[in-house]
């Protein structure tokens, strides 16, 4: 089990979809870049490092570390000097550095400390006592990541010696999304290489026998582009807007004298000149009062004409907001009693046929709805009933339909909810955010890139951007690997979805068309890509079963547990990623719907409990049918090993609704043993068997759930164990195996 689950350190934790615009694939037009393999020689010569460095604004410090570079190169996994070199100019702006680090971590790559940390903290990179060290261990690190012979080494001044990374970046290009988020990194630190190349009269391709220019000819235009759908049809929302009340109408009082107010045995009169009663609306000062028949003065409720006025205890019309017998009543500038829908000058309100103020909660009004506070205001702008969002235009009904608001486009049912995720309008797929606002530009869901053109409409098929060329699945997702157009096979970038030229692929040579072009010295396993119809929907799954895999921990405050064997770090969050991306692919396989609660370019850095309460917020909100959480076991003893599985026969917390289910707990129990016996007979680890433990997300979540901690990373033997790859493949085949026979 995790340090923090040994400890008894877990809380809780959140989410859905936070979508990672910093992980958007960049739209910026940058020109096909021929990959280059990180372990390779290079003909450029330190000192013409020097010279291209200074043209751009290099600092005397920064322009010595060249020598620094081609003089450790070699022993330290046959880096190309010049790769690194380009790659720490564009990390430390060529020695000027400007970010949280500066020249005396003598750090050249923004390498952090073994624990990690945020980015704008200083405490979380890791300062060198000289430049020498930091040198070493920028290449060491590029070495691991290629895969170099030897590696991880015993004696690298890497902080970040882990092995879970061995091997995930063998290229310049494959560092996108690896050594930073960004999908586009790769591609950058290559223009820089391609530059220096060319500064030094070099062709870069000279330098990596992989990519061998195939001397093709033509320019890449895989197929045709769908056009563009039209923009929708979309209507600005109402503005507030303060109606002109029209003055009081004229009454014609009958006061022709000012003889006067008399009282009458408790009654007031108002005589004339004439000695004769006033009788109707009459004015004699600032203010109306009503006088009968008998020229008596009212007070309370007159109906005259069908009209309802109030007339105060001392005689005088009521104006403007009136509380009668504990109800509220607004009274118009003519003193009539107000019906319906009013204005006061600030505020909309409505009041019912008795002139009662309407309070708390919704209302129906000619065909369109409002929402009453408890003051009796009419809600206007954004609001929350429950969990659904609500759009009260200015005037106070609510929104329908697709609005406008703030230059935004927001879809809202014709019950005035607030649409969110995909929604199909006229044929084509829109997506809305979880701020309900539609997106546009390159978007991210569950670990699939989609492009959505300006009108907010889902490409589909081939699309250009600025010379770019990307291919969107039939359900709109970015595909990657080969992919067939016509006749022809074409590669697009694993990482950014790029379509690759003049390069070579699984042995296969890629001409500078993008076309394959004859036969791989590799076993040929190429596949067209998955088009299913519905986006987000990632698998032929037929309407099969919906499965969450939850790869434990993240970047922060929830990072799980470190191990160090012989000056080799294990890390526990890494090599749960490594088996969920594994275990999507055997489920997938299986034709199951899979979703990640995170995904390998994700940098999430959330405490325990908002981490946790999102994954589980994750999977519930979308219904699924299975929750499977992958982790890696640790404890004081070194000895501790073997493969255990948790699940939860405890209340969700309330908060979660506090519900009970013997189903789940069942199903939950049932496969917890499966799939710790079927890992275990399968793979040779020791079975610690399935167990009950009121673990957050076992807990929480609404469907049957599952934790399964895959061995022990502080058993050195296990920990090697853990980080062998057909080791991980025998688990989650294992696991994809009890899942298929447990729901199935």
């Amino acid at each position: 089990m995790t340090v923090l689950i040994i400890k008894n350190k877990i809380t809780a934790f959140l989410l859905v979809f936070a979508m990672i615009i910093s992980l958007i694939p960049a739209t910026t037009a940058y020109a096909t870049i021929t990959d280059i393999n990180i372990i390779s020689d290079t003909q450029v010569t330190a000192e013409q490092a020097k010279k291209w460095a200074k043209t751009k604004g290099a600092s005397e410090e920064f322009l010595a570390l060249a020598d620094l570079y081609w003089e450790y190169a070699e022993e330290c996994g046959n880096v190309n000097p010049g790769i690194a070199y380009v790659q720490a100019g564009k990390e430390t702006g060529f020695g000027k550095f400007g970010g949280v680090l500066d020249a005396s971590y003598h750090n050249p790559c923004g390498m952090k400390t073994s624990a990690g940390g945020g980015d704008t903290d200083k405490n979380a990179h890791k300062r060198f006592d000289s430049w020498d060290e930091g040198v070493q261990a920028h290449l060491d690190h590029l070495a691991l990541y290629a895969g170099a012979k030897g590696y991880p080494r015993s004696d690298s001044y890497d902080p970040r010696h882990f092995i879970s990374i061995k091997g995930k970046a063998t290229t310049v290009n494959s560092l996108g999304g690896k050594w930073a988020p960004s999908s586009t990194y790769g591609e950058e630190v290559n223009s820089y290489y391609k530059a220096l190349c060319s500064y030094s009269g070099i062709d870069s391709a000279d330098n990596n026998s992989q990519n061998e220019n195939n001397n093709s000819s033509g320019t890449l235009n895989p197929g045709t582009t769908e056009s563009k759908p039209n923009e929708l049809s979309v209507e600005p929302v109402i503005k507030p807007e303060i109606p002109i009340i029209p003055p009081a109408p004229s009454k014609e009082p009958k006061v022709t004298s000012t003889i006067g107010w008399k009282n009458e045995d408790g009654v007031w009169y108002y005589y004339y000149s004439d000695n004769t009663k006033a009788k109707g609306w009459i004015k004699p000062d600032a203010n109306w009062y009503y006088l009968n028949d008998s020229g008596k003065m009212l007070t309370g409720w007159l109906n005259d004409n069908g009209t309802w006025y109030y007339l105060n205890d001392n005689g005088t019309i009521s104006l403007g907001w009136k509380q009668i017998d504990k109800k509220w009543y607004y009274m118009q500038t003519s003193g009539a009693m107000s019906k319906g829908l009013q204005h006061d000058g600030s505020n909309w309100y409505s009041f019912k046929d008795s002139g009662v103020l309407v309070t708390n909660g919704w209302l129906s009004i000619g065909k369109k709805w409002y929402y009453c506070e408890d003051s009796g205001k009419l809600k206007t702008g954004w609001f929350k009933d429950g969990d659904t969002s609500y759009y009260m235009q200015g005037d106070g009904s609510m929104a329908t339909g697709l609005k406008s608001i703030e230059n935004k486009t927001y879809l809202f049912g014709d019950n005035g909810a607030n649409k969110t995720g995909w929604t199909s309008i006229n044929n084509y797929w829109y997506f809305f955010n979880e701020d309900g606002d539609m997106s546009t530009g390159w978007i991210n869901l569950d670990g699939n890139w989609y492009y959505l053109y300006n009108t907010g409409a889902m490409a589909k098929g081939w699309l250009d951007l600025s010379g770019t060329w990307y291919y969107l699945n039939s359900n709109g997702s970015m595909a990657t690997g080969f992919v067939k157009s016509g006749s022809d096979y074409y590669y697009l970038d694993k990482s950014s979805g790029k379509a690759l030229t003049n390069t070579t692929i699984d042995g296969y040579k890629i001409g500078a068309d993008g076309k394959r072009k004859g036969q791989s010295s590799n076993n040929d396993n190429t596949n067209t890509p998955n088009t299913p119809s519905t986006p987000g929907n990632n698998t032929n799954s037929g309407g099969k079963k919906l499965i969450v895999i939850d790869p434990g921990h993240n970047f922060g405050g929830d990072d799980g547990a470190y191990a160090t064997h012989d000056r080799v770090t294990y890390i526990e969050r890494d090599l749960n990623m490594q088996l969920g991306v594994k275990l999507k692919s055997d489920l997938e396989s299986k034709g199951y719907t899979v979703m990640m609660t995170r995904n390998e370019t994700d940098r999430e850095t959330l405490a325990v409990t908002p981490s946790l309460t999102k994954r589980v917020n994750l999977a519930n909100d979308i219904g699924a049918d299975f929750f499977v959480s992958l982790h890696h076991n640790s404890a004081d003893a070194a000895s501790a090993n073997g493969i255990e599985t948790f699940y939860s026969s405890k209340s969700q917390d309330e908060n979660f609704g506090g519900a009970y289910s013997d189903s789940k707990i069942s199903i939950s129990k049932s496969m917890a043993t499966n799939i710790t016996n079927n890992i275990c007979n399968k793979a040779g680890f020791t079975n610690r068997g399935g167990k009950d433990s009121g673990l957050f997300v076992c807990r929480n979540t609404k469907m049957p759930s599952v934790l399964v901690e895959c061995g022990f990373i502080t058993n050195p033997s296990e920990a090697i164990k853990c980080t062998d790859s057909s080791s991980q493949e025998i688990v989650t085949s294992a696991i994809a195996d009890s899942i298929a026979s447990g729901l199935n």
